[in-house]
């Protein structure tokens, strides 16, 4: 039986999964600085008829997941974008500048709703992408996150701490005051790009899809049409994987 492991190695985090049989057999996530210990998990693992990795950040931590995956003859491919893949056309102006992360969860999420939506990622970064009723990417926005929001006010304000504040309509505390400040950012963000999908598609709705570590801070807050989806770009790797499985594609991508 065939198997597919995928891996999406982004800025913090190093989540992967097993995937056979339309199912997942098993998944992992790792912090990016203890990408050893998935020596210990891959071990267990038969060899892979399939090796996708999506990755975004350091060449470091590419080397790492590259000899990770060598005890295995499978040789693993990584993801760049194209202009074309899955049903879904690349709208940005130079195609493989688009993160990989952002393309396999945008191909995820067009597998998933066939329509417009928006594509929202919260990770340590945070990007709002818009696919159109064709399956266009027409384009998206990159903001800092939670954590870089926070450790940006840190760095150029004389605040000798911040801790996790909460939600108030009308803060009447530091902790408070900054962090609805970065939530009404984000979903400001969110509002927009969502107004502006509804505009140019002319729609009444349209669903957001949303994925990432910190999309539980977001979603109490949410009033539009959301789907939350757990580890997007990894089900965008598979859907990739299976495509190129299908027409006996290889070393198609970076």
């Amino acid at each position: 039986m065939s198997s597919i492991l995928a891996i999406d190695s982004g800025n913090s985090n190093i989540k992967w999964g097993l995937y056979s049989d339309n199912q997942w057999l098993k998944q992992g996530n790792v912090f990016y600085k203890n990408v050893s210990i998935l020596e210990n998990e891959f071990i267990k693992l038969s060899q892979p008829t399939f090796i996708i990795i999506s990755h975004v950040a350091r060449d470091e931590t590419k080397n790492q997941i590259n000899n990770l995956v060598s005890h295995w003859s499978t040789k693993p491919q990584w993801l760049c974008a194209s202009r074309f893949r899955c049903s879904v056309i690349n709208g940005y102006t130079n195609p493989s500048q688009l993160g990989s992360d952002r393309w396999a969860a945008l191909i995820a999420a067009w597998e998933i709703e066939k329509k417009p939506c928006l594509v929202i990622s919260t990770g340590t970064a945070v990007t709002i992408d818009v696919l159109s009723k064709s399956g266009k990417f027409l384009g998206g926005v990159i903001l800092p996150g939670f954590h870089l929001m926070t450790k940006s006010l840190l760095a150029g304000t004389h605040l000798a701490s911040i801790e996790l504040g909460s939600y108030e309509d009308f803060p009447v505390n530091t902790d408070n005051a900054i962090q609805t400040g970065i939530l009404h950012c984000i979903l400001g963000a969110i509002d927009r790009m969502y107004n502006l999908l509804l505009s140019n598609a002319n729609l009444v709705s349209a669903n957001c899809i949303i994925s990432g570590g910190n999309a539980s801070l977001l979603i109490p807050f949410f009033k539009l049409p959301i789907k939350v989806i757990n580890n997007l770009v990894l089900e965008g790797l598979i859907i990739v994987a299976n495509d190129a499985l299908k027409n006996s594609e290889s070393n198609f991508l970076l």
